[in-house]
Protein backbone atom coordinates (compact mmCIF):
# COMPACT_ATOMS: atom_id res chain seq x y z
CA UNK A 1 0.00 0.00 0.00
CA UNK A 2 1.39 3.42 -1.00
CA UNK A 3 1.60 6.31 1.48
CA UNK A 4 -1.29 7.94 -0.40
CA UNK A 5 -3.46 4.84 -0.07
CA UNK A 6 -2.54 4.64 3.60
CA UNK A 7 -3.59 8.28 4.00
CA UNK A 8 -6.97 7.61 2.41
CA UNK A 9 -7.51 4.57 4.62
CA UNK A 10 -6.58 6.62 7.69
CA UNK A 11 -9.05 9.38 6.78
CA UNK A 12 -11.79 6.91 5.97
CA UNK A 13 -11.55 5.51 9.48
CA UNK A 14 -11.90 9.01 10.95
CA UNK A 15 -15.17 9.64 9.08
CA UNK A 16 -15.83 13.12 7.75
CA UNK A 17 -19.32 13.14 9.25
CA UNK A 18 -18.07 13.10 12.87
CA UNK A 19 -17.56 16.51 14.52
CA UNK A 20 -15.80 17.08 17.83
CA UNK A 21 -15.12 20.78 17.98
CA UNK A 22 -12.21 22.16 19.98
CA UNK A 23 -8.62 23.31 19.56
CA UNK A 24 -6.79 21.01 21.99
CA UNK A 25 -5.90 18.22 19.54
CA UNK A 26 -4.88 20.49 16.67
CA UNK A 27 -2.69 22.58 18.97
CA UNK A 28 -0.84 19.48 20.16
CA UNK A 29 -0.35 18.20 16.61
CA UNK A 30 0.89 21.57 15.39
CA UNK A 31 3.31 21.83 18.30
CA UNK A 32 4.79 18.43 17.50
CA UNK A 33 5.08 19.36 13.82
CA UNK A 34 6.93 22.56 14.63
CA UNK A 35 3.91 24.88 14.35
CA UNK A 36 3.77 25.14 10.55
CA UNK A 37 0.64 27.29 10.84
CA UNK A 38 2.92 30.10 12.02
CA UNK A 39 5.25 29.81 9.02
CA UNK A 40 2.92 31.24 6.35
CA UNK A 41 0.86 34.46 6.61
CA UNK A 42 -2.84 33.69 6.20
CA UNK A 43 -6.19 35.18 5.29
CA UNK A 44 -8.76 33.41 7.47
CA UNK A 45 -12.33 33.20 6.15
CA UNK A 46 -15.59 32.20 7.87
CA UNK A 47 -19.26 32.54 6.95
CA UNK A 48 -22.38 30.53 6.26
CA UNK A 49 -22.18 30.70 2.47
CA UNK A 50 -19.82 32.11 -0.15
CA UNK A 51 -16.62 31.15 1.69
CA UNK A 52 -15.30 28.76 -0.93
CA UNK A 53 -16.00 31.01 -3.91
CA UNK A 54 -14.46 34.01 -2.14
CA UNK A 55 -11.38 32.00 -1.15
CA UNK A 56 -10.90 30.63 -4.66
CA UNK A 57 -11.19 34.09 -6.21
CA UNK A 58 -8.82 35.75 -3.71
CA UNK A 59 -6.26 32.94 -4.01
CA UNK A 60 -6.31 33.28 -7.80
CA UNK A 61 -5.80 37.05 -7.53
CA UNK A 62 -2.89 36.60 -5.10
CA UNK A 63 -1.24 34.12 -7.46
CA UNK A 64 -1.55 36.58 -10.34
CA UNK A 65 -0.05 39.24 -8.08
CA UNK A 66 3.11 37.12 -7.86
CA UNK A 67 2.53 35.40 -4.51
CA UNK A 68 3.02 31.67 -4.15
CA UNK A 69 -0.43 31.04 -2.69
CA UNK A 70 -1.87 28.22 -0.62
CA UNK A 71 -5.59 27.50 -0.57
CA UNK A 72 -7.42 25.35 1.98
CA UNK A 73 -11.15 24.74 1.49
CA UNK A 74 -13.89 22.23 2.24
CA UNK A 75 -15.70 20.13 1.30
CA UNK A 76 -14.17 18.56 -1.80
CA UNK A 77 -16.22 17.39 -4.76
CA UNK A 78 -14.28 14.56 -6.39
CA UNK A 79 -10.90 14.16 -4.70
CA UNK A 80 -9.85 15.03 -1.16
CA UNK A 81 -6.66 16.60 -2.53
CA UNK A 82 -8.79 19.45 -3.95
CA UNK A 83 -8.90 20.88 -0.42
CA UNK A 84 -5.16 21.62 -0.30
CA UNK A 85 -3.74 23.60 -3.21
CA UNK A 86 -0.74 25.77 -3.99
CA UNK A 87 -1.06 28.13 -6.95
CA UNK A 88 -4.21 26.37 -8.06
CA UNK A 89 -2.62 22.90 -8.14
CA UNK A 90 -3.93 20.25 -5.72
CA UNK A 91 -1.35 18.63 -3.47
CA UNK A 92 0.24 15.61 -5.15
CA UNK A 93 -0.57 12.09 -3.98
CA UNK A 94 2.99 11.70 -2.72
CA UNK A 95 3.00 14.96 -0.75
CA UNK A 96 -0.49 14.29 0.59
CA UNK A 97 0.58 10.85 1.79
CA UNK A 98 3.65 12.27 3.50
CA UNK A 99 1.68 15.09 5.15
CA UNK A 100 -0.97 12.77 6.57
CA UNK A 101 1.74 10.34 7.75
CA UNK A 102 3.39 13.20 9.64
CA UNK A 103 0.06 14.10 11.25
CA UNK A 104 -0.47 10.48 12.30
CA UNK A 105 2.92 10.41 13.99
CA UNK A 106 2.26 13.72 15.75
CA UNK A 107 -1.11 12.88 17.29
CA UNK A 108 -1.42 11.38 20.75
CA UNK A 109 -5.22 11.52 20.72
CA UNK A 110 -7.08 10.65 17.50
CA UNK A 111 -7.72 13.79 15.48
CA UNK A 112 -10.94 14.26 13.56
CA UNK A 113 -11.02 14.02 9.78
CA UNK A 114 -11.04 17.81 9.45
CA UNK A 115 -8.31 18.35 12.04
CA UNK A 116 -6.01 15.91 10.26
CA UNK A 117 -6.54 17.65 6.94
CA UNK A 118 -6.07 21.10 8.49
CA UNK A 119 -2.74 20.10 10.01
CA UNK A 120 -1.70 18.48 6.72
CA UNK A 121 -2.56 21.68 4.84
CA UNK A 122 -0.42 23.90 7.06
CA UNK A 123 2.49 21.47 6.76
CA UNK A 124 2.17 21.34 2.97
CA UNK A 125 2.03 25.14 2.67
CA UNK A 126 5.22 25.44 4.74
CA UNK A 127 7.13 22.77 2.81
CA UNK A 128 5.90 24.12 -0.53
CA UNK A 129 7.28 27.57 0.30
CA UNK A 130 3.96 29.42 0.14
CA UNK A 131 4.17 33.19 0.59
CA UNK A 132 0.56 33.42 1.77
CA UNK A 133 -2.42 31.10 2.26
CA UNK A 134 -6.17 31.61 2.09
CA UNK A 135 -7.78 29.37 4.72
CA UNK A 136 -11.50 28.59 4.87
CA UNK A 137 -12.98 27.73 8.25
CA UNK A 138 -14.91 24.47 8.35
CA UNK A 139 -17.73 24.57 10.89
CA UNK A 140 -18.34 27.86 12.66
CA UNK A 141 -15.11 29.57 13.60
CA UNK A 142 -14.48 29.87 17.33
CA UNK A 143 -13.80 26.16 17.90
CA UNK A 144 -12.94 25.25 14.31
CA UNK A 145 -9.53 23.63 13.79
CA UNK A 146 -8.46 26.46 11.48
CA UNK A 147 -8.84 28.91 14.37
CA UNK A 148 -5.43 27.86 15.60
CA UNK A 149 -4.30 30.77 13.42
CA UNK A 150 -3.12 33.38 15.91
CA UNK A 151 -2.17 36.42 13.81
CA UNK A 152 -3.87 36.36 10.38
CA UNK A 153 -3.15 39.16 7.94
CA UNK A 154 -6.89 39.55 7.50
CA UNK A 155 -10.08 37.85 8.69
CA UNK A 156 -13.17 37.79 6.52
CA UNK A 157 -16.83 36.96 7.18
CA UNK A 158 -18.69 36.34 3.92
CA UNK A 159 -22.26 35.89 5.18
CA UNK A 160 -24.37 34.90 8.16
CA UNK A 161 -27.38 32.59 7.80
CA UNK A 162 -28.99 29.58 9.40
CA UNK A 163 -27.06 26.31 9.20
CA UNK A 164 -25.63 23.74 11.64
CA UNK A 165 -27.98 24.99 14.38
CA UNK A 166 -27.11 21.98 16.58
CA UNK A 167 -23.50 23.21 16.76
CA UNK A 168 -23.72 26.97 16.24
CA UNK A 169 -27.02 28.01 17.77
CA UNK A 170 -30.53 28.77 16.55
CA UNK A 171 -30.33 32.58 16.27
CA UNK A 172 -28.37 34.78 13.88
CA UNK A 173 -26.72 36.42 16.88
CA UNK A 174 -25.45 33.07 18.21
CA UNK A 175 -24.27 31.92 14.79
CA UNK A 176 -22.50 35.23 14.16
CA UNK A 177 -20.76 35.03 17.53
CA UNK A 178 -19.36 31.60 16.60
CA UNK A 179 -18.23 32.77 13.16
CA UNK A 180 -16.71 35.92 14.67
CA UNK A 181 -14.55 33.71 16.86
CA UNK A 182 -11.91 33.93 14.11
CA UNK A 183 -11.47 37.69 14.67
CA UNK A 184 -8.06 38.68 16.02
CA UNK A 185 -6.34 42.02 16.49
CA UNK A 186 -6.02 43.50 13.02
CA UNK A 187 -8.43 44.06 10.13
CA UNK A 188 -11.64 42.09 9.53
CA UNK A 189 -13.68 42.51 6.37
CA UNK A 190 -17.34 41.75 7.04
CA UNK A 191 -19.86 41.40 4.22
CA UNK A 192 -23.33 42.89 4.47
CA UNK A 193 -25.11 40.81 7.13
CA UNK A 194 -28.35 41.25 9.11
CA UNK A 195 -28.17 43.82 11.91
CA UNK A 196 -28.65 41.14 14.58
CA UNK A 197 -25.60 39.31 13.29
CA UNK A 198 -23.58 42.50 12.84
CA UNK A 199 -24.13 43.46 16.46
CA UNK A 200 -22.54 40.20 17.61
CA UNK A 201 -19.62 40.67 15.23
CA UNK A 202 -19.08 44.23 16.45
CA UNK A 203 -19.04 42.93 20.01
CA UNK A 204 -16.29 40.43 19.21
CA UNK A 205 -14.35 43.11 17.31
CA UNK A 206 -14.46 45.39 20.35
CA UNK A 207 -13.18 42.59 22.59
CA UNK A 208 -10.20 41.81 20.35
CA UNK A 209 -9.28 45.28 19.14
CA UNK A 210 -10.16 44.20 15.63
CA UNK A 211 -10.66 46.89 12.97
CA UNK A 212 -13.98 46.08 11.29
CA UNK A 213 -14.29 47.07 7.63
CA UNK A 214 -17.53 47.11 5.63
CA UNK A 215 -17.74 46.29 1.91
CA UNK A 216 -16.96 49.28 -0.29
CA UNK A 217 -16.81 47.84 -3.81
CA UNK A 218 -19.79 46.94 -5.97
CA UNK A 219 -19.38 45.15 -9.28
CA UNK A 220 -21.77 45.59 -12.18
CA UNK A 221 -22.59 42.63 -14.41
CA UNK A 222 -22.28 43.76 -18.03
CA UNK A 223 -23.36 40.48 -19.62
CA UNK A 224 -23.77 36.81 -18.75
CA UNK A 225 -22.67 34.00 -21.05
CA UNK A 226 -24.91 31.28 -19.67
CA UNK A 227 -23.69 28.54 -21.98
CA UNK A 228 -20.05 29.13 -21.10
CA UNK A 229 -20.81 29.61 -17.42
CA UNK A 230 -19.34 33.07 -17.03
CA UNK A 231 -20.22 36.72 -16.63
CA UNK A 232 -18.40 39.94 -17.44
CA UNK A 233 -18.18 42.39 -14.58
CA UNK A 234 -17.13 46.01 -14.34
CA UNK A 235 -15.40 47.48 -11.30
CA UNK A 236 -12.65 49.84 -10.14
CA UNK A 237 -10.07 47.59 -11.86
CA UNK A 238 -11.88 47.77 -15.22
CA UNK A 239 -13.74 44.90 -16.84
CA UNK A 240 -13.06 41.22 -16.24
CA UNK A 241 -14.58 37.85 -17.03
CA UNK A 242 -15.72 35.89 -14.00
CA UNK A 243 -16.08 32.11 -14.33
CA UNK A 244 -19.05 32.12 -11.97
CA UNK A 245 -22.62 33.12 -12.69
CA UNK A 246 -25.14 35.11 -10.68
CA UNK A 247 -25.37 38.06 -8.34
CA UNK A 248 -23.99 36.16 -5.34
CA UNK A 249 -20.83 35.33 -7.32
CA UNK A 250 -20.41 38.98 -8.30
CA UNK A 251 -20.82 39.98 -4.64
CA UNK A 252 -18.13 37.48 -3.60
CA UNK A 253 -15.82 38.88 -6.28
CA UNK A 254 -16.47 42.42 -5.02
CA UNK A 255 -15.57 41.27 -1.51
CA UNK A 256 -12.30 39.86 -2.92
CA UNK A 257 -11.54 43.31 -4.37
CA UNK A 258 -12.12 44.84 -0.93
CA UNK A 259 -9.85 42.20 0.61
CA UNK A 260 -7.12 42.99 -1.92
CA UNK A 261 -7.29 46.64 -0.93
CA UNK A 262 -6.82 45.80 2.74
CA UNK A 263 -3.94 43.43 1.95
CA UNK A 264 -2.28 46.21 -0.04
CA UNK A 265 -2.38 48.34 3.11
CA UNK A 266 -0.62 45.48 4.91
CA UNK A 267 2.36 45.38 2.57
CA UNK A 268 1.21 43.37 -0.44
CA UNK A 269 1.11 44.73 -3.99
CA UNK A 270 -2.06 43.68 -5.81
CA UNK A 271 -2.49 45.76 -8.94
CA UNK A 272 -5.68 46.06 -11.03
CA UNK A 273 -4.27 43.74 -13.69
CA UNK A 274 -3.82 41.02 -11.05
CA UNK A 275 -7.51 41.36 -10.10
CA UNK A 276 -8.60 41.04 -13.73
CA UNK A 277 -6.28 38.11 -14.45
CA UNK A 278 -7.12 36.39 -11.17
CA UNK A 279 -10.86 36.54 -11.77
CA UNK A 280 -10.49 35.28 -15.33
CA UNK A 281 -8.29 32.36 -14.22
CA UNK A 282 -10.38 31.22 -11.23
CA UNK A 283 -12.56 28.15 -11.70
CA UNK A 284 -14.74 26.94 -8.84
CA UNK A 285 -16.92 23.94 -9.77
CA UNK A 286 -20.29 23.06 -8.30
CA UNK A 287 -21.57 26.64 -8.04
CA UNK A 288 -24.11 27.11 -10.83
CA UNK A 289 -21.76 25.10 -13.00
CA UNK A 290 -23.02 24.69 -16.55
CA UNK A 291 -21.97 21.54 -18.41
CA UNK A 292 -22.61 20.84 -22.09
CA UNK A 293 -23.32 17.11 -22.07
CA UNK A 294 -22.28 16.86 -25.70
CA UNK A 295 -18.70 16.95 -24.42
CA UNK A 296 -19.15 13.47 -23.03
CA UNK A 297 -21.15 11.69 -25.72
CA UNK A 298 -22.67 12.40 -29.13
CA UNK A 299 -25.99 11.01 -27.91
CA UNK A 300 -26.15 13.75 -25.26
CA UNK A 301 -25.59 16.62 -27.71
CA UNK A 302 -27.92 19.51 -26.97
CA UNK A 303 -28.41 18.52 -23.34
CA UNK A 304 -27.31 20.82 -20.52
CA UNK A 305 -26.58 19.95 -16.90
CA UNK A 306 -26.57 22.65 -14.20
CA UNK A 307 -24.89 21.79 -10.89
CA UNK A 308 -25.12 23.73 -7.64
CA UNK A 309 -24.24 22.46 -4.17
CA UNK A 310 -26.74 24.81 -2.46
CA UNK A 311 -27.19 23.00 0.85
CA UNK A 312 -29.05 25.41 3.14
CA UNK A 313 -31.93 27.88 2.66
CA UNK A 314 -29.72 30.93 2.11
CA UNK A 315 -27.59 29.15 -0.50
CA UNK A 316 -30.67 27.73 -2.21
CA UNK A 317 -32.25 31.18 -2.43
CA UNK A 318 -29.11 32.47 -4.18
CA UNK A 319 -29.15 29.51 -6.57
CA UNK A 320 -32.84 29.95 -7.39
CA UNK A 321 -32.30 33.66 -8.05
CA UNK A 322 -29.60 32.80 -10.60
CA UNK A 323 -31.75 29.99 -12.01
CA UNK A 324 -34.68 32.36 -12.53
CA UNK A 325 -32.42 34.81 -14.38
CA UNK A 326 -31.04 32.08 -16.65
CA UNK A 327 -32.46 30.93 -20.00
CA UNK A 328 -32.50 27.37 -18.64
CA UNK A 329 -35.48 28.24 -16.43
CA UNK A 330 -37.56 28.52 -19.60
CA UNK A 331 -36.57 25.02 -20.78
CA UNK A 332 -38.09 21.64 -19.96
CA UNK A 333 -36.01 20.57 -16.97
CA UNK A 334 -35.67 17.73 -14.49
CA UNK A 335 -34.46 18.68 -11.02
CA UNK A 336 -32.27 16.05 -9.35
CA UNK A 337 -32.53 16.85 -5.65
CA UNK A 338 -30.59 15.31 -2.79
CA UNK A 339 -30.24 16.62 0.75
CA UNK A 340 -28.79 15.77 4.14
CA UNK A 341 -31.22 14.75 6.87
CA UNK A 342 -29.53 17.07 9.40
CA UNK A 343 -30.15 20.16 7.22
CA UNK A 344 -33.24 22.37 7.20
CA UNK A 345 -34.60 20.41 4.27
CA UNK A 346 -38.22 21.41 4.97
CA UNK A 347 -37.45 25.10 4.36
CA UNK A 348 -35.35 24.20 1.33
CA UNK A 349 -38.09 22.11 -0.24
CA UNK A 350 -40.66 24.87 0.22
CA UNK A 351 -38.29 27.27 -1.55
CA UNK A 352 -37.58 24.80 -4.34
CA UNK A 353 -41.10 23.54 -5.08
CA UNK A 354 -42.37 26.57 -7.08
CA UNK A 355 -39.38 26.29 -9.45
CA UNK A 356 -39.14 22.51 -9.86
CA UNK A 357 -42.02 21.03 -11.82
CA UNK A 358 -40.40 17.63 -12.41
CA UNK A 359 -38.23 16.25 -9.65
CA UNK A 360 -36.08 13.16 -9.20
CA UNK A 361 -35.19 12.50 -5.57
CA UNK A 362 -31.61 11.26 -5.11
CA UNK A 363 -29.58 9.73 -2.30
CA UNK A 364 -26.26 11.66 -2.13
CA UNK A 365 -23.13 9.69 -1.27
CA UNK A 366 -23.16 10.28 2.49
CA UNK A 367 -24.42 8.40 5.55
CA UNK A 368 -26.18 11.65 6.48
CA UNK A 369 -28.30 11.57 3.30
CA UNK A 370 -32.06 12.00 3.54
CA UNK A 371 -33.81 8.91 2.18
CA UNK A 372 -34.96 9.68 -1.39
CA UNK A 373 -38.37 8.07 -0.81
CA UNK A 374 -39.06 10.57 1.99
CA UNK A 375 -37.80 13.41 -0.20
CA UNK A 376 -39.97 12.30 -3.15
CA UNK A 377 -43.11 12.08 -0.99
CA UNK A 378 -42.56 15.55 0.45
CA UNK A 379 -41.94 17.09 -2.98
CA UNK A 380 -45.07 15.45 -4.31
CA UNK A 381 -47.09 16.91 -1.42
CA UNK A 382 -45.73 20.35 -2.39
CA UNK A 383 -47.10 20.00 -5.92
CA UNK A 384 -44.08 18.70 -7.79
CA UNK A 385 -44.23 15.84 -10.25
CA UNK A 386 -42.04 13.23 -8.55
CA UNK A 387 -40.38 11.16 -11.28
CA UNK A 388 -38.98 8.61 -8.86
CA UNK A 389 -36.25 7.97 -6.31
CA UNK A 390 -32.65 7.31 -7.33
CA UNK A 391 -30.34 5.47 -4.94
CA UNK A 392 -27.17 7.07 -6.35
CA UNK A 393 -26.07 10.10 -8.40
CA UNK A 394 -25.16 7.74 -11.25
CA UNK A 395 -28.68 6.34 -11.28
CA UNK A 396 -30.13 9.86 -11.24
CA UNK A 397 -27.95 10.94 -14.16
CA UNK A 398 -29.05 7.95 -16.21
CA UNK A 399 -32.72 8.57 -15.39
CA UNK A 400 -32.51 12.20 -16.50
CA UNK A 401 -30.76 11.30 -19.75
CA UNK A 402 -33.38 8.65 -20.47
CA UNK A 403 -36.21 11.13 -19.78
CA UNK A 404 -35.48 13.16 -22.91
CA UNK A 405 -35.70 16.50 -21.09
CA UNK A 406 -33.03 18.90 -22.43
CA UNK A 407 -31.98 20.38 -19.06
CA UNK A 408 -30.97 18.59 -15.89
CA UNK A 409 -30.50 20.46 -12.62
CA UNK A 410 -28.82 19.10 -9.50
CA UNK A 411 -28.96 20.92 -6.18
CA UNK A 412 -29.28 20.43 -2.43
CA UNK A 413 -25.90 18.96 -1.52
CA UNK A 414 -22.23 19.09 -2.50
CA UNK A 415 -22.18 15.32 -1.99
CA UNK A 416 -24.73 15.04 -4.81
CA UNK A 417 -22.77 17.38 -7.07
CA UNK A 418 -19.51 15.54 -6.43
CA UNK A 419 -21.16 12.20 -7.14
CA UNK A 420 -22.52 13.45 -10.45
CA UNK A 421 -19.15 14.87 -11.49
CA UNK A 422 -17.47 11.54 -10.74
CA UNK A 423 -20.21 9.73 -12.67
CA UNK A 424 -19.65 11.93 -15.71
CA UNK A 425 -15.91 11.54 -16.19
CA UNK A 426 -12.63 11.78 -14.24
CA UNK A 427 -11.98 15.26 -15.64
CA UNK A 428 -15.52 16.54 -15.19
CA UNK A 429 -14.62 18.53 -12.10
CA UNK A 430 -13.53 21.44 -14.26
CA UNK A 431 -15.87 20.82 -17.17
CA UNK A 432 -17.75 23.83 -18.47
CA UNK A 433 -19.80 24.32 -21.58
CA UNK A 434 -18.05 25.78 -24.61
Amino acid sequence: MTPYEQALEFLDLRRETVWDLGLGRIREIEERLGNPHRAVPCVHVAGTNGKGSFCALLASVLKEAGCRTGLYTSPHLCDVRERIQVDGVPVSEEDFGRAIAAVREAESEPATYFEALTAAAFRHFQLAGADIAVVEAGLGGRLDATNILEDPLLTVITSIGFDHAEHLGSTLSAIAAEKAGILKRGPCLCADVPEEALAAIRGRAAQTGCELAAPAVRLKTIRSDWRRGRQEVDGPFGRAKLNLLGRAAAANAALAVDAAGILNSRGLSIRPEALRAGFEAAVWPGRFQVIDMGRFSRESSGRTLVLDGAHNPQALEAFLSTWSDSPFARSRAVFMVGMMKDKDHESMLRLLAPHARRVLAVRPESPRALAPAILADRLKSLGCEALGAAQSPQEALEAWLESGYPVGVACGSFYLVGGLLRALAPDAQGARAG
